[in-house]
């Protein structure tokens, strides 16, 4: 590798001052002030050996990154091992590692190609691609090639060698490419389907390398198996959010990873011994979800869907799910989940709410979100008296400012869509929510509501019917708290059956024309029971 020298330095300077032409002067400026400003203007022939077996070095002297200490093991890893699986808690550089990893593949070997691949677009184009295009276009050393926006067209030299990136949804794209000097890089692994390894499996007779990044959150697919059945054929390696620099320091010292203050902020919010906490700080696996409604994965995968697009529709009915609690200042909320579809738009908890200030909030929301002459329809548990009473002063409401229909839920009563198989009627309330997930639903990051979502799980009544988890288990394992987000997102999703037939007679709105709103039958998409069932408005 060729090292710019003072003396060079001295001697394009002194090359600028007898410059003749005005490009000649231009361009020993242009070499001047680049040197000045510490860019670099050394080369290299790639691929060269020169870093292949030292992708620490790589980092540092081409692309001008000191890696940390963990990231350190994670490159010497690549090197030695064909297969790495690396689990990890929030913010630990994973993406930052896997664009390097790269990078160093890229130009170390002949013929190389190299794989990126996530769930989504959004993580392959706008983290792991943008990763990979910044360090390309700030190293210290030109790396050259063809750099285009999109990971699937790529970074491409003229002697072949190239690195790409695909959905894993691509597993036809992935299975079809082929090379002596193969390297893949899934991240996100754990949420990737086994279609893609049995894919990349394939190519692997061949001497391909791989190295998978993931948050530990399903205990199924080649990921988990990576770290239990398989370990034997992986190098496995964890990395919690506990060891950064920034905690360990207690100060700034890499901006992006995981600080003191969130690691305490999560501990203190999730409990040091809770799901949450163990997968997304400590990078472990959570090995006993047997029996929940909603596991990790499938909050986890909602909340990604809705960071990666917007899944709510015009054509979609509003729907605002309410969940009452008293006036009093302790640990209960007002909660209220405004849902179009299957995005939910907001998550709002309040304390201390009388029925007077539950209404007016409730018209802040609707005026916020509800569409031209649509009707909202908001669903509330009417259990006990302040449910009770705050249902009252609602209907009331609807009656004068006729924006909205309020239909009451009794959580407490026995369930009548499906008793043959749930217990009570907040059974019922879970299962379909649970439903709404696997349809797709997508909720946005709220560490509390996670928490609760997670709480729940099944068990078998006396009777032989399936009933979820009750509220003063809940409270316990909450830390004294109801789960009162978590409720409201059941109610949210929950379509009373009289809105089927009542939204097919009457067909039109009050103008005479065609509501849009109710071009989608929300029953049968998000309602497993087939409206067997029905509590229309005044219903108690």
């Amino acid at each position: 590798m060729t090292t710019t020298t003072s003396h060079e330095v001295d001697r394009l300077r002194g090359g600028h001052r007898r410059a003749r032409t005005l490009a000649g002067a231009i361009a020993a400026r242009l070499i001047a002030r680049s040197l000045e400003l510490g860019h670099g203007v050394t080369s290299e022939q790639w691929p060269s050996a020169r870093y292949r077996d030292d992708p620490v070095l790589f980092a540092r002297e081409v692309l001008g990154i000191e890696p940390w200490a963990r990231q350190i093991e994670v490159l010497e890893a690549i090197r030695d091992y064909p297969r790495v699986a690396v689990a990890s808690g929030h913010k630990v550089s994973k993406s930052h590692t896997a664009a390097i990893i790269a990078l160093w593949y890229f130009c170390s070997f002949p013929d190389a190609r190299v794989v990126l691949t996530s769930v989504t677009a959004r993580q392959v184009d706008q983290i792991l691609w943008r990763e990979l295009r910044m360090m390309h276009s700030r190293a210290k050393v030109t790396i050259g090639g063809e750099l285009r926006d999109l990971a699937r067209t790529g970074l491409r030299a003229d002697d072949f060698r190239e690195v790409v990136g695909f959905t894993a949804r691509e597993a036809e794209a992935v299975a079809g490419i082929s090379g002596k000097h193969l390297l893949y890089i899934p991240d996100e692994a754990s949420g990737i389907d086994d279609s893609i390894f049995e894919a990349i499996e394939g190519n692997r007779a061949g001497g391909a390398r791989i190295v998978m990044f993931s948050n530990p959150t399903r205990t199924e697919g080649e990921f988990f198996r990576a770290f239990h059945e398989k370990s034997q054929f992986y190098k496995c390696i964890r990395i919690s959010s506990e060891e950064t620099p920034n905690v360990v320091e207690g100060r700034l010292v890499i901006p992006g990873l995981a600080t003191r203050e969130w690691v305490e902020e999560k501990r203190r919010e999730w409990g040091e011994s809770s799901p949450l906490y163990k997968v997304r700080v400590k990078g472990e696996f959570v090995l006993r979800e047997e029996g929940k409604i909603l596991s990790i994965a499938a909050i986890t995968e909602a909340e990604q869907r809705w960071i990666d697009s917007d899944t709510s529709s015009p054509n979609e009915r509003l729907q605002i799910g309410i969940d009452p609690a008293g006036p009093g200042d302790g640990g209960d909320e007002f909660a209220f989940v405004v849902r179009r579809g299957l995005r939910v738009l907001e998550v709002l908890g309040w304390h201390g709410l009388t029925e007077q200030s539950c209404t007016a909030h409730l018209l802040a929301l609707i005026d916020k979100h509800r569409g031209r002459r649509e009707t909202v329809l908001v669903t509330i548990d009417m259990l006990g008296p302040i449910g009770g009473s705050v249902y009252g002063q609602l209907r009331a409401a609807a009656e004068v400012h006729k924006t909205f229909e309020v239909y009451g839920v009794r959580s407490s009563d026995r369930a009548f869509r499906q008793p043959q198989i749930y217990d009570r009627v907040r059974d019922e309330l879970w299962a379909n929510l649970a439903q709404w997930f696997r349809d797709g639903g997508s909720i946005p990051e709220d560490t509390r509501l996670a928490r609760e979502l997670h709480a729940p799980a099944w068990a078998q009544h006396i009777s032989g019917r399936l009933k979820a988890t009750p509220k003063d288990e809940l409270r316990k394992a909450l830390d004294g708290r109801s789960p009162d987000r978590a409720d409201a997102l059941t109610l949210s999703v929950w379509v009373p059956a009289a809105i089927r037939s009542s939204d097919v007679a009457r067909g039109r709105d009050e103008a005479g024309e065609r509501d849009r709103s109710r071009d989608h039958d929300p029953v049968r998409s998000m309602d497993p029971y087939g409206g067997l069932g029905a509590w229309g408005p005044g219903r108690r």
